[in-house]
This record gives C-alpha cells, sequence and structure tokens, in this order.
C-alpha cells in the first residue's frame, strides 16, 4: 500500500517509478489529487493527513527533527490514532520528546515492541467495538 502526493498517474521522482507500479500491481496506490498534478509543497502534508486518517496507527521508525514525518504524527493526533515512535526518534527531536506521554503514544525500542504496542491498540479497539455494541443493543430506558 503507498500514499502518494502527486496525481495517481505520477511519481514523485522517476527512481520510484518501479516501485510505485510494483505496488500497483501487487496492492493498493492512494492519492487525493486529480490525475496529473505535480508534486507541490503542499501535497505531501495533504498526503501525510490522509495516511493518518487510514492507517490503525502511525508508526514512526526514523526522521529528522524538520522531517515530513512530524506533520504526520500531528495529523494522526487529529485523527485520535495511535502513535508508535522507535525510542531511537526521541533522541533525535524534540517534537517526539514532546509527544511521549501523551494518551495514545508508544515508545518502543523494536519489531516486538511495536507488535505489544499494536496488541494493547487492538485490545483497546475491540473493547471500544464490544461497548459501542452492547449499549446500541440494550433497551431504551422507560421514564
Amino acid at each position: 500500500m503507498a500514499f502518494i502526493g502527486t496525481g495517481i498517474d505520477r511519481q514523485c521522482s522517476t527512481e520510484n517509478r518501479g516501485l510505485q507500479q510494483e505496488i500497483e500491481k501487487r496492492g493498493l496506490v492512494f492519492s487525493r489529487f486529480w490525475p496529473g498534478l505535480q508534486p507541490t509543497k503542499q501535497s505531501f502534508p495533504m498526503r501525510n493527513a490522509l495516511m493518518s486518517g487510514y492507517g490503525v496507527a502511525t508508526i514512526i521508525a526514523d526522521v529528522g527533527e524538520h522531517s515530513g514525518t512530524r506533520i504526520q504524527a500531528r495529523q494522526a493526533q487529529r485523527h485520535g490514532r495511535p502513535i508508535i515512535i522507535n525510542h531511537m526518534v526521541l533522541d533525535k527531536t524534540q517534537w517526539a520528546r514532546d509527544l511521549a506521554g501523551r494518551p495514545s503514544v508508544y515508545v518502543v525500542d523494536n519489531v516486538k515492541g511495536v507488535e505489544r504496542a499494536l496488541d494493547r491498540i487492538f485490545l483497546v479497539n475491540d473493547n471500544v467495538d464490544s461497548l459501542i455494541k452492547a449499549v446500541l443493543a440494550e433497551e431504551p430506558a422507560k421514564v
């Protein structure tokens, strides 16, 4: 699965053409832009909003202080999506340190940590889904 910051018939760079074509054949490529649209400075933050809205969680493995991933993390928070951050990212960025400790932000050291965080996220989601179903199944209170 890939989210692109161009029209669906474009690639951001020629070096990504083969990868995008492979994903098109074997998976899904998403774009929120009109065919033919070239990448712009604004298209990548808009793409990040699409990614965070679609995903169950945002996983941040490696980034720089001024990376677009910071925008992705902000969008995930706005969408109420959990964020999983590699501990190494905390050492590199102030914005990641600011996120640590907030609700639905998980700091992990390795792939096993990501797996445990996802297990917790799915457990919470399953419990919420069960609660909603139970509430909806209840008879209205008699007044």
